[in-house]
């Protein structure tokens, strides 16, 4: 379960680094990344739980 949180942060932390290094944004993205990965993980976690 834990595994699920950390790659949905890495995954989308990634891709808001990259959109950051793109726009060059001041690390807005990656932190809208990391909030968007978390999120992500815990939905995947507590839908996995109920079924």
């Amino acid at each position: 379960m834990i595994g699920y949180l950390v790659a949905g942060m890495a995954v989308w932390g990634f891709a808001g680094w990259l959109v950051d290094r793109w726009l060059d944004s001041g690390g807005i993205a990656t932190g809208i990344g990391l909030v968007l990965g978390a999120f992500g993980g815990v939905f995947i976690v507590v839908r996995r739980m109920t079924q």
